[in-house]
């Protein structure tokens, strides 16, 4: 009894001095699951969760068509662009469009620069501009509109200009009397202008006997 006491008082202090176990060891791990064995190391990588995203396709970029259709002169890009333009730059680009011929440009820059400057000093210009494009266009009776409207809030160095362009536009309204009294005007208000001789000339085919002053 004495001796069965004793063993088991080992056995205990045996546990508690090496931490013995007195359970079935665990089976040893396979080879191919040794810590840097291919298989274990490709635990840790996204080889399998790949396997379950989807790939999202990249966005269409945009066709020449639509670059080009943002980027015309009418469209709303456009509008904007030319909104952030100053009242001298928009003015400047009306009057390159009109050199170049491009009258469709050079109207539409016009009108914008009278809608959204219509102070600014080439906002009152461009009623002359929008004058001589609707001669050119064959639109006299707006042209008639824009020059009367300068002569009543422009600049007097430019006003002879107007006189002239609206005796031009009643003219192709075939208004003689009213292009007659405009022109004798222009001769009076501006005798230096480099418009007096022409005045005087037309002035000589409305009225052959009488001639201008």
């Amino acid at each position: 009894m004495a001796l069965a006491v004793l063993m088991a008082g080992i056995t205990i202090a045996s546990v508690k001095v090496f931490g013995w176990r007195f359970w079935p060891p665990r089976p040893a791990v396979a080879r191919s699951e040794k810590k840097g064995s291919p298989a274990n190391r490709s635990r840790g990588t996204l080889t399998h969760d790949q396997r379950l995203v989807a790939a999202a396709a990249e966005p269409p970029l945009p066709s020449a068509s639509a670059s080009a259709s943002a980027s015309a002169p009418g469209s709303a890009s456009a509008v904007i662009a030319r909104r952030r333009l100053s009242a001298s730059e928009m003015f400047a680009a009306a009057k390159i469009a009109r050199a170049q011929g491009d009258s469709a440009e050079a109207l539409r820059l016009s009108k914008q620069l009278e809608e959204f400057f219509p102070n600014s000093p080439e906002g009152v210009d461009t009623h002359v501009t929008l004058g001589l494009l609707y001669l050119e266009l064959d639109r006299a009776d707006l042209a008639l509109q824009e020059f009367a409207t300068f002569r009543h809030i422009g600049s007097p160095e430019k006003k002879a200009e107007a006189y002239f362009g609206q005796a031009q536009a009643l003219r192709k309204l075939s208004r003689s009397e009213d292009e007659r009294t405009v022109l004798t005007e222009l001769i009076l208000n501006y005798p230096r202008s480099s418009y007096v001789g022409a005045a005087r000339a037309r002035l000589t085919e409305l009225t052959p006997d009488a001639g201008a002053r």
